[in-house]
């Protein structure tokens, strides 16, 4: 009797061990683009985003359920738009966060800023920091993102398609001609991106030459002048500038430029290339195929 008590014993202990390793498997360390490692035992069930794109990538991988607060212009997919906003270009909420007490706070760095960051892990909230910069960048977080959400396989296929769509498209406009691309961020100021910007590697991916690739900020900000003398092929300008339309109609008026007088000055939908997530394969094809459209011209 006692033999068989304790083989059982030895049994349950066995199992219990099996267990608490197998549930230590379970655990996911990642290293955010601050270079932090964080460590999730269990995928986060109360997410808040702080970014449109972040938004996007949580949805794209899965993860939708588990977000339950998110920044402002967060609108896709749909059922992103009915989510509370808790953040916006002005700053975020600390209050309303701490109320939703969120398990992961998924952060921008260049959009939301360290101080905000911060602030956060000093009151003791979990953040992990994103910082995409390129193409390969939206193709990691859909794999992290997938991870630590307890989507992993969602994650990896989504990284997969992005890529191979990605290369596929690469692929088709390799072997173009070069056009020089000057690219409108903003009007009032004129801001453009220099060679750091992912809009400037989709330019590239097209066979576009950013006339502003040398520039030392992301984001410079220019003058007519300095448009006028880079003199690119192409203008694309982005759906975001105020009377973008009205712009346009500005710029072909600009008939010194070669842009202008061959009418190669289009408009660009900027909520596929301004965001870091799956959709930059659609502005991408966009992109391409107005370069291709003016090489034709």
């Amino acid at each position: 009797m006692n033999r068989h008590i304790t083989i059982l014993a030895q049994s349950l202990i066995g199992a219990w061990i099996g267990l608490a390793t197998w549930s230590a498997a379970l655990a996911v360390v990642v290293i955010d683009d601050r270079g932090q490692a964080i460590e999730f035992a269990n995928p986060p069930q109360r997410i808040i985003s702080l970014a449109p794109n972040i938004t996007e990538l949580l949805f794209a991988v899965g993860a939708g359920s588990q977000v339950k607060a998110v920044s402002e212009y967060s609108d896709y997919p749909a059922d992103a738009s009915a989510l509370p906003k808790i953040a916006n270009a002005l700053g975020v909420n600390l209050e309303r966060i701490l109320d939703l007490q969120p398990d992961l706070v998924i952060a921008w760095l260049s959009g939301n800023g360290q101080r905000v960051i911060d602030r956060l892990e000093h009151l003791g909230i979990r953040v992990f920091v994103t910082e995409p910069r390129r193409f390969a960048d939206v193709e990691r977080l859909l794999s992290v993102f997938g991870q630590i959400t307890g989507h992993p396989r969602e994650g990896s296929s989504q990284a997969r398609r992005f890529r191979k769509q990605v290369a596929s498209l690469r692929d088709q406009y390799a072997w173009k001609s070069s056009m020089s691309v000057f690219y409108q961020l903003s009007q009032r100021p004129l801001m453009t991106i220099n060679r750091d910007h992912i809009i400037s590697e989709l330019l590239t991916l097209c066979g576009g030459d950013n006339v502003f690739a040398d520039y030392r900020l992301l984001a410079p900000t220019v003058n007519i002048e300095d448009v006028m003398k880079r003199d690119a092929d192409v203008i694309l300008i982005s759906s975001t500038v105020p009377n973008v339309s009205r712009i346009r109609s500005q710029w072909l008026m600009m008939q010194d430029l070669k842009a202008a007088k061959t009418e190669r000055v289009f408009i660009v939908d900027a909520d596929l290339i301004n965001r870091q997530t799956p959709r930059l394969v659609q502005g991408l094809e966009q992109v391409c195929q107005l370069i291709d459209q003016a090489r034709s011209g």
